[in-house]
């Protein structure tokens, strides 16, 4: 019920929350490498946040390559057009 709850907010609001995210970080790693949460927990601090950036940018790549597979499939065509909007994301 708790994580429910966590899972439907989009601001981190207050210490349980923070640790809540913490959580799902070390879930998303452990699920991301077929490790366990212990052995997550023992990683060092380096170590743990290279692998939820390596864990996070696949996941990325993966919900693109998916989102792409389903266009082809729903339409006739199999041309798909890419947009970058990344320059959105840059500072001024």
């Amino acid at each position: 019920m708790r994580v429910r709850q966590f899972l439907k907010k989009k601001v981190i609001k207050n210490p349980s929350d923070l640790e809540m995210q913490m959580q799902l970080f070390a879930y998303i790693v452990a699920k991301h490498y077929n490790i366990s949460l212990h052995e997550v927990y023992q990683m060092s601090e380096a170590v743990f946040k290279q692998s939820l950036s390596w864990a996070l940018a696949i996941n990325e790549e993966e919900r693109i390559a998916e989102r792409k597979q389903n266009l082809e499939n729903s339409t006739e065509s199999t041309d798909v057009v890419d947009f970058d909007y990344s320059f959105l994301e840059g500072e001024d």
